[in-house]
């Protein structure tokens, strides 16, 4: 029924996918791929955009070797201000409806052993994940729920201010102030549940706040280098080298804006500029924190990597260019595992 998982390459855990946000013609937000059925497979025999639909769907994801991701509900700034936590909810019913429908194939995972089982028997593990804290509330209750029901990583804003934490504004007003009280809360709390916290969309202070507090390693699920596109959201060398020294992972955001030093939207991106996002961490910190972030269906990407069947091309030019299996299984999957496996419980 479905193509098994590629194993040219060690199977790439993404720590970052929109797609769920996409499978309904309600959420449409990104224009005419919304609506789609992730387990149909939206490759057709042209490059023509009209013709593909979105970035990642099951059966490209197999052939692409793309093995499991944070799944990412996402709420627009609409539906975070008029009921979060239905709209929350309602999006994780979704996965789960998709993953009765896959026969096995689509697996809502809790834990890195049902992720690496799922590889074994060619099924791809979806791993929730919040990008911003707005259905939390100020108790913290939903939190012990959503954890039961599968939450296992979390960032406390979306580019919006929460009760917790200020995001990082596209606008570039950047609140001075970090974590709010509530907010150091929410950061214990999820320590000691087993939640793996995310800084990609956390303004500077509130980064550097999250350093402070979590006793646990942390991750950016979605962002790049700043030395090499100096986008608001993309993350300094002085923050790389913290998240690493905590013992986190960043993924690197395929998002032209972030990957390209004049951060326009261009999808001629070369797949130079995308390696550079790479080998920079590489050469900072090491190749222990650095890892796939794709943002697949929540932004526009290169025509280079196009959709999920284009992580090869990356992995080919890592490999030509000397890196070997164990640094390339790093990559794809090792680093945020390495996390979940500090972190999850």
């Amino acid at each position: 029924m479905y193509p098994p998982l590629s194993r040219e390459f060690p199977p790439v855990f993404d720590g970052h996918e929109d797609f769920i946000t996409a499978i309904k013609p309600r959420r449409a937000i990104f224009g005419p791929n919304g609506g789609r059925d992730f387990l149909a497979d939206g490759a057709v025999s042209t490059d023509s955009d009209a013709e593909r639909r979105g970035h990642v769907d099951l059966p490209r994801a197999m052939r692409g070797g793309l093995g499991g991701c944070f799944t990412s509900i996402y709420l627009s700034n609409e539906r975070a201000e008029y009921n979060a936590l239905a709209y929350a909810i309602d999006e994780m019913n979704d996965v789960f409806r998709v993953a009765d429908r896959s026969d096995g194939h689509f697996r809502v995972c809790r834990t890195v052993q049902e992720v690496r089982k799922a590889w074994a028997e060619d099924a791809f593990a979806s791993v929730f994940m919040f990008e911003g804290a707005d259905p939390i509330s100020w108790s913290l209750k939903e939190l012990r729920v959503f954890y039961e029901a599968g939450l296992r990583c979390l960032a406390p804003t979306w580019s919006r201010s929460t009760i917790f934490a200020h995001g990082v504004a596209f606008g570039g007003n950047l609140p001075a102030t970090g974590l709010t009280d509530l907010g150091r809360e929410l950061v214990h709390e999820c320590n000691r549940l087993g939640i793996i916290l995310d800084v990609s969309h956390i303004n500077p202070a509130g980064f550097w706040d999250m350093i402070e507090e979590s006793s646990a390693p942390i991750v950016a699920t979605h962002s790049s280098v700043k030395a090499v596109a100096p986008h608001v959201r993309n993350l300094d060398d002085d923050q790389i080298r913290a998240l690493a020294n905590k013992g986190g992972t960043i993924g690197i955001n395929f998002a032209n804006i972030f990957l390209r030093p004049d951060m326009q939207a261009n999808r001629d991106t070369p797949l130079e500029i995308v390696l550079s996002h790479f080998e920079h961490i590489v050469k900072l910190v090491g190749d222990e924190h650095v890892s796939f972030g794709s943002d697949f269906d929540g932004t526009d990407i290169p025509d280079v990597i196009r959709d999920a069947e284009g992580l090869p091309v990356i992995l080919r030019e890592l490999k030509r260019r000397g890196y070997s299996d164990a640094r390339l299984e790093r990559i794809c999957n090792g680093n945020f595992l390495r996390v979940a496996e500090a972190v999850w419980r």
